[in-house]
């Protein structure tokens, strides 16, 4: 007797039927020859699951080995902000001296010392919002990657107010420079 894919099909059916297995419960037959037939197809949706659940826990090991390297990032960045808001108050707390000591009068001299006040408390918020958020990345936390998307817009804002404050500086330093040079 030759036995075929119909024929373990049928033989499968009726063994599960007999054993108590409901008909409903027998789901899709694989027509494949070496396929095993299951019961309802739970196996696979297990399978799925437990894939799924596998690649979960493996990216969540990934971002576990890295979330120090980020923190350490993040605390990097934080500290080059906080070095360059105080090279650049130097600079201007020097240019400020420089122009008291010369005696030197500038029409709107305080007008661009106010603007740099002004840039430098923008700035030192910007740089104290980083610091205060570049400690609190975990992989285990609600959305780390919001948390990345938030620290990488709070950096363009710091970048930007530093680079105000800069540019305030070097108006300064520019305005301090022609009452210099003129006279």
């Amino acid at each position: 007797m030759r036995i075929n894919k119909l024929t373990v099909t049928v033989a499968t059916v009726v063994a599960m039927t007999l054993s108590g297995v409901p008909a409903l419960a027998i789901g899709a037959v694989n027509s494949h020859p070496n396929a095993q037939a299951t019961g309802a197809g739970s196996q696979a949706v297990d399978r799925v699951a437990l894939a799924e659940t596998r690649l979960a826990d493996a990216k969540l090991k990934a971002c576990q080995n890295r979330e120090k390297t980020i923190n350490n990032i993040l605390a990097r960045i934080a500290n080059r902000g906080q070095k360059q808001l105080d090279l650049f108050s130097t600079i201007a707390t020097r240019t400020e001296t420089f122009y008291v000591n010369k005696g030197k009068t500038l029409s709107n001299y305080d007008a661009l010392v106010a603007d740099v006040t002004a840039k430098k408390a923008a700035a030192q918020t910007a740089v104290d919002t980083i610091k205060s958020d570049s400690v609190s990345f975990k992989c285990d936390g609600t959305d780390p990657k919001g948390a990345a998307e938030s620290f990488k817009t709070q950096l363009k804002s710091e970048i930007s107010a530093l680079k105000d404050y800069r540019t305030a500086v070097k108006n300064l330093i520019v305005g301090v420079k022609s009452v210099e040079g003129g006279q």
